[in-house]
């Protein structure tokens, strides 16, 4: 089947996506000073965006109603491409991984606003857990995302006030046998909260981190070798694909909603008791 795909990293100019590419190689520069200078280059290029926020190792905006990624170093590079690779067998519960740029530096990902607090976080605690427990049942290593004060800005609310993970670079596949304890028993459970792991046979515990340290770098680089895609170098194309990936149920949407609209629509749902409509674009 034929279908047209919209590329917005190929509506970026090249300069400022080559920019954007130099800063993880700006060794002696600060996240906070390289954060300034890719607002300085978006400026610079006339882009429109609204900040969304800064972590250790990426810089987000929203752009043309997506969560734009961009990377500080090597390791958000490998963030972005660890969410690229795990955003198709996670399944649901995620902020969907749309488009990656060849290097990595750039990641367009479905927006959702990030939870403010743990209270707000705790608040869908019930279909958190509901999405943790399916993804732990499919194998995965679950890192920095369980219900805990400390994850809570890596999940937010799409605008039809669904629960997602929106930053989910530290959950690994299930076939790189990381569940073995150092009494070699491969019995490790997740905890009830999903923070950690508990081996069955000797009560040892581990922290997911710990875990996932077993990990190098270079192999989440390679995880990414082996997940294909559609190449696109203009900002519409048309490919052909296989059935199997086309979504059935999609409804065209707007694809800019303002965070005014969002609040206003989840409110009409409210007192409407229609909960369950879809109105974002995916």
């Amino acid at each position: 089947m034929e279908s047209s795909y919209r590329s917005r990293l190929a509506d970026l100019p090249v300069e400022l996506k080559c920019e954007i590419a130099e800063l993880p190689y700006q060794k002696g520069m600060r996240p906070s000073t390289k954060k300034n200078k890719i607002i300085e280059l978006l400026s610079k290029y006339s882009i429109d965006f609204t900040e969304l926020g800064t972590g250790t190792n990426r810089f987000i905006v929203k752009f043309e109603g997506y969560a734009l990624k961009m990377a500080l170093d090597n390791e958000g590079v490998a963030d972005n491409k660890q969410e690229w690779v795990m955003s198709g067998p996670l399944e649901k519960g995620r902020a969907i991984a749309y488009e990656i740029s060849k290097g990595g530096n750039l990641l367009m990902a479905e927006y959702a606003g990030a939870f403010q607090s743990y209270s707000e976080m705790y608040i869908y605690k019930n279909e958190i857990l509901d999405i943790l427990s399916f993804w732990n049942s499919k194998g995965f290593l679950l890192g920095d995302v369980g219900l805990t004060r400390v994850n809570y800005a890596n999940w937010g609310l799409l605008p039809t006030g669904k629960p997602v993970c929106i930053d989910y670079a530290y959950i690994f596949p299930a076939n790189m046998n990381l569940f073995e304890c150092e009494c070699s028993s491969k019995n490790i459970a997740a905890i009830d909260d999903f923070t950690g792991y508990k081996c069955s046979k000797c009560g040892k515990e581990y922290q997911d981190r710990e875990l996932r340290m077993r990990i190098s770098n270079q192999t989440r680089l390679e995880l990414f070798n082996s997940v294909d895609g559609i190449e696109m170098r203009l900002p519409q194309e048309i490919h052909t694909v296989d059935d199997k990936y086309m979504k059935t149920n999609v409804v065209v949407n707007p694809d800019v909603i303002s965070d005014d609209e969002v609040a206003l629509r989840l409110a009409q749902m409210d007192v409407n008791n229609e909960g369950n409509g879809t109105w974002y674009k995916i």
